[in-house]
């Protein structure tokens, strides 16, 4: 490139400025015409400015290079399709089974922003009925039909009802004629209290099964909870990594703009 070093240039304002900003068009009209002016008549001024659009036009067609990530050539690992369902999935699924293995509690299952939430609570409006059923399958039900009146409520009850009817044929059948009338009232005295005793046995075993699903309910939450955290640490480490990487190669990427710009400068 020729030196224009010795060329005098006689602008009087801020021949730098002007130069830049008439490059990238981000001029006023009238200082535009103005150095337009200027620029007809001084070669220092032409020099510059085509240099300029010589090292505006490369650095167009320059790109960034591409990062370097490292790889891994280690062969894929055999995996089981149960291995890609996620943990707090397969607690929840797990859980599921329990309620309905269980029969006899409402189990309410949610995932959401706070994690795993399990509610279990049991159903007193069906146990309600189910006693309501009881007691008129029992005044209306022959001996020689039990269990058909209460095929439809849980198993537990209409076990409940078949012995509770197998006791009154039996005692039925071990009265005599003559006595017949207060046997019939202990006899339902009797009924009422062994009934009463039974249902009070059934009301605590499922208070029992109630504490034993809340502490494994509870168990399970916490496991979820601490691989959910660990999954959470595990994300924010590798963000951390790939912003750092993206940092160094903006910081490389503005050193080789510098130098560019400095070259320039140099050829002025």
């Amino acid at each position: 490139m020729k030196d224009t070093t010795d060329i005098r240039c006689t602008y009087s304002g801020d021949r730098d400025e002007v130069l830049v900003a008439y490059l990238y068009d981000d001029i006023e009209p009238a200082s535009r015409a103005s150095f337009d002016a200027h620029l007809a008549a001084c070669r220092r001024c032409q020099d510059e400015l085509a240099a300029l659009r010589g090292v505006r036009s490369q650095l167009g067609k320059w790109a960034p290079p591409e990062p370097m990530f490292a790889t891994s050539h280690q062969p894929p690992a055999a995996s089981h399709w149960w291995n890609a369902i996620p943990a707090w999935a397969q607690v929840a699924a797990a859980l599921l089974f329990l309620g309905v293995a269980a029969g006899i509690a409402n189990l309410d299952v949610r995932y959401n922003n706070e994690g795993l939430t399990v509610r279990t609570g049991w159903s007193k409006s069906a146990a309600a009925s189910g006693v309501a059923q009881d007691t008129s399958a029992a005044k209306t039900t022959s001996p020689a039909s039990p269990v058909s009146a209460v095929s439809e409520l849980a198993p537990w009850r209409a076990d409940l009802a078949a012995l509770e009817q197998q006791l009154r044929r039996e005692f039925r059948a071990s009265v005599v004629p003559g006595a017949a009338r207060p046997m019939n009232a202990s006899i339902g005295v009797s009924d009422a209290a062994l009934l009463r005793r039974v249902r009070t046995m059934i009301d605590e075993s499922e208070r029992r099964q109630q504490s034993e699903l809340a502490l494994r309910v509870a168990g399970a939450l916490r496991d979820v909870n601490v691989q959910r955290n660990a999954d959470l640490v595990r994300i924010n480490q590798t963000l951390g990594l790939f912003q750092q990487d993206m940092g160094v190669a903006v910081l490389q990427n503005k050193r080789k703009v510098d130098y560019l710009v400095e070259r320039v400068s140099q050829i002025k």
